[in-house]
């Protein structure tokens, strides 16, 4: 008898180290990409009950009533109803944003599959309700079409995309609900600081016209309209910088004026679809990368490289951001330590 059990104790103990591995990647993923919205605090609800069951030698499996109580403190009212909204966003934008790059997050992790939720169907009754509980699903097998890709190299860092962002008013104009920007928007994105900067210099030799026209000695006047010049040439070598820029490196960092006050880490990407492949022109997009800090475990966002790394796009710690700064590989999604170790 004993040796037909041990298969199934196997299977078990098998089953809960599985268990294990996907709570605990979650919750690793939740700290560096989540935010503080009530469906996250679900998933780190789901977490690390999850983990804490498993110790105690309980099943993982948790009902609505549970779940509302831990995430709201709410006692009274249909559980069900209030979880039914938040299952339907796992299974639909949340899926379409996150599942992806939650299975990068678990293939860099080591694992074989990634952490996902399961709703286990009542048998009906009175006072019965559907169990939640963390499930184990196989990775997707990886799809490479640029023979780059079938080799990466040695790297301390993995990016992705980061949750939902922010845009500001004007730039959600001229970016879609999966915040791309194509045809005629692209263009005004791209030849809009060439205009203004345009508009710009013609302004200046104008002013200077007039001063030139001008018999009488330098007035106030006149030296306010030529620090007002001298801040629209700057401004206008600052933009047409920032366009050199982006069709030079095809990524750059967004102008604060194209986020909300909250946001940061937010990149302006020239790409093109299908992993760069195609013959599809290049569209505009606006993306956050992340990653977790592999010295200090915080969180890792894409920021400007001056002045230690001039005209380069780094990864800052968001604890550590002068020493624990990583490079960004946008086609590998991976960076190396760009500090030296002083040991």
């Amino acid at each position: 008898m004993a040796t037909d059990q041990a298969p199934d104790n196997n299977e078990c103990a098998n089953h809960d180290d599985q268990r294990r591995a996907v709570a605990s990647c979650l919750l690793n993923y939740l700290n560096v990409h989540g935010k503080s919205k009530q469906l996250f605090s679900i998933l780190r609800f789901l977490a690390e009950e999850t983990l804490s069951n498993l110790e105690e030698g309980k099943t993982p499996h948790f009902n609505y009533f549970a779940i509302r109580t831990s995430v709201t403190g709410e006692t009274q009212g249909d559980a069900s109803a209030w979880f039914s909204r938040y299952w339907k966003e796992i299974c639909g934008d949340f899926k379409l944003r996150c599942e992806e790059g939650i299975q990068k997050f678990a293939a860099d992790q080591g694992l074989s599959f990634y952490p996902w939720i399961q709703k286990l169907e009542s048998d009906g009754g009175a006072g019965n309700q559907a169990l939640i509980s963390l499930v184990a699903l196989p990775l997707s097998a990886p799809v490479t079409t640029d023979s780059i890709k079938h080799f990466v190299p040695k790297h301390d860092i993995a990016y992705i995309p980061a949750e939902k962002l922010e845009l500001s008013w004007w730039a959600k104009l001229l970016f879609d609900q999966n915040r791309i920007a194509g045809g005629w928007r692209k263009w005004i994105l791209i030849l809009g600081p060439i205009v203004w900067a345009t508009t710009i210099g013609l302004g200046g030799v104008f002013l200077l016209y007039l001063l030139g026209l001008s018999a009488t000695p330098v007035t106030t006047r006149d030296v306010v309209l030529l620090i007002y010049l001298g801040l629209l040439v700057w401004y206008a070598s600052r933009l047409i910088r920032r366009f050199t820029h982006l069709v030079d490196d095809r990524m750059i960092v967004a102008s604060e004026t194209m986020i909300t006050s909250k946001e940061s880490g937010v990149c302006l990407e020239l790409f093109r679809p299908n992993g760069g492949v195609s013959d599809a022109p290049k569209i505009a997009r606006m993306i956050k990368y992340a990653a977790q800090c592999p010295i200090c475990g915080a969180q890792v966002l894409l920021d400007r490289g001056e002045p230690d790394f001039p005209r380069r796009i780094v990864g800052r710690c968001q604890e550590s951001p002068r020493e624990h700064v990583f490079s960004f590989d946008r086609t590998l999604m991976t960076g190396r330590w760009l500090r030296r170790l002083e040991l």
